[in-house]
């Protein structure tokens, strides 16, 4: 961890209450699940927990907090990520779709991001094709430009390598589902809503504005150096 500030909005009387107005935070180099981030940004509204939860070393939040965050990935802390198989299998499940007679998952094999700047992003690797009844390698290519998530993608080029090629059908279908994500108004994993605000490709690291309601803190966030 190269750099950590934290403020904590608040008076002796509202702290023994478990009481804050707000809490800000920022970090530079900090890991989140073996995840790098750059650079991260936290504003909280207003904080309740349990004080006696406290003292039994668990934190036990009274109600939802919303959060707003500014988070800054590198090109090489993303590609890193993507070796995670807490990763993987979050891309799996996000990108498992229907076509008209089956239900078709992706799951990133071997995936490397290239950001070279001008909102480009240089997507190349193997991903894993399963349509339930048969499991097919695919190595691809794709040069896609994403300038805000208020303009469409588009798609400067696309190669992919099998011998046995991909029916048009799951074509159209992950199309469908890349664009029905895109839109989506928020993502939910447990205990959060996840809405993204601003989306930056840059060169070298992607910027990302977002809005969070968090249920609970989790048990198991480990925060490295």
């Amino acid at each position: 961890m190269d750099n950590l500030n934290l403020d904590v909005n608040t008076d002796l009387l509202k702290a023994i209450q478990g009481h804050a107005d707000g809490v800000s935070f920022e970090g530079k180099g900090l890991k989140f699940n073996d995840i790098r981030l750059d650079e991260i940004e936290l504003k909280t509204d207003d904080i309740d927990i349990n004080p006696l939860k406290v003292l039994l070393g668990e934190v036990e939040l009274d109600h939802p907090i919303n959060i707003q965050s500014r988070i800054v990935v590198t090109e090489v802390d993303l590609n890193e990520a993507l070796k995670l198989d807490f990763v993987r299998n979050i891309l799996y499940e996000f990108l498992t779709f229907h076509t008209e007679t089956s239900i078709v998952s992706i799951y990133p094999k071997n995936i490397q991001f290239r950001l070279p700047g001008n909102s480009k992003i240089i997507i190349e690797g193997e991903i894993i094709l399963d349509s339930g009844l048969e499991k097919k390698p695919l190595g691809l290519k794709a040069d896609v430009r994403l300038e805000s998530l208020d303009k469409p993608i588009i798609l400067d080029g696309f190669k992919c390598n099998t011998p046995e090629g991909i029916e048009l059908e799951i074509m159209v279908a992950l199309i469908d589902k890349i664009h029905k994500l895109r839109k989506l108004p928020y993502f939910e994993l447990k205990d959060t809503t996840l809405r993204i605000n601003r989306l930056k490709v840059q060169q070298g690291s992607i910027l990302l504005h977002s809005q969070i309601n968090l249920q609970q803190i989790p048990d198991n966030i480990p925060l490295k150096s």
